[in-house]
């Protein structure tokens, strides 16, 4: 994503590739970008990976959803934690039909979110991590402006504060689209059917998770079984997650799951004692 550069200080990375290659590692872990995650396999060595290396979820909006919920739901899955969630909805695909009803709810339950103090319980969305992060995030957001998207609403900065932001129109080719934006920044995008926007979905090389709202279960599993991602959240935004779920990613998303049961499992490795009282 746009954060995948590694930042280790010089005089600690000489000890980082120590331990990452010493024989005595049987096991590395790492949540982070891909560029950092490559360079760790490189210099690890034969030994197990476990990695997360980021998201860029999509969720889909049928037509027979239940739109209340669907705007309500995908609004706090894309702004949620100042967008700072590996699974929240970058990329929200709306069938056609729905496209401009659903983009104007959406975008005026943006404009309604409060920005600011995080200790302030009237705050919805917060800072980011810092002042550095918030300045990537939005030159990344004009980037796409003057690659011919349409800005509906945010891309104002104030320090570390980035104010929910909301596009439409976004070419495909750019960064915004395809990578993981980590930020309070979400892309509205029209479909006309489920073929195309499983296409649209697939298009990242990144894939955590995924969500679709629809009122027809078939049309729901299908998704479910074609777009490329660790979780599908049916009637859900791509953002919601508990810890006693296999949680990991598709293609370059991850190698190993997390999740209490399945992490202990990646770390651990399975014996097997036969005996023969024969």
């Amino acid at each position: 994503g746009f954060e995948d550069e590694p930042r280790i200080a010089h005089g600690d990375r000489d000890l980082v590739t120590a331990m990452i290659s010493a024989r005595e590692v049987r096991m590395v872990s790492f949540t982070g970008g891909f560029v950092t995650g490559e360079a760790i396999s490189r210099t690890a060595g034969l030994k197990k990976l476990a990695m997360e290396l980021g998201g860029n979820a999509p969720v889909i909006v049928m037509n027979d959803c239940d739109f209340d919920k669907a705007v309500e739901a995908c609004v706090s899955g894309a702004f949620w934690a100042a967008g700072q969630n590996c699974v929240g909805a970058q990329r929200i695909l709306i069938q056609a039909e729905l496209y401009d009803q659903f983009r104007d709810a959406f975008v005026a339950s943006t404009r309604n979110l409060k920005a600011g103090d995080p200790m302030n319980e009237a705050t919805d969305v917060g800072p980011m991590i810092s002042p550095q992060v918030a300045e990537r995030t939005e030159a990344a957001v004009n980037e796409a402006i003057n690659a011919g998207a349409k800005l509906l609403c945010g891309n104002s900065r104030d320090g570390s504060l980035y104010h929910p932001t909301v596009l439409e129109g976004t070419p495909t080719r750019c960064r915004l689209w395809h990578e993981e934006v980590f930020a309070p920044v979400v892309m509205l995008a029209p479909f006309d059917t489920l073929d195309q926007a499983i296409g649209m979905a697939n298009e990242p090389d990144y894939s955590l998770h995924a969500g679709i709202f629809t009122s027809n279960l078939n049309v729901a599993l299908e998704a479910a079984n074609r777009v490329e991602a660790g979780g599908v959240m049916i009637n859900d935004s791509s953002d919601y997650r508990f810890d006693a779920m296999p949680f990991g990613g598709f293609k370059y998303g991850s190698m190993g799951r997390e999740g209490v049961r399945f992490a202990y499992e990646d770390m651990t490795q399975p014996k097997v004692v036969c005996v023969n009282r024969g």
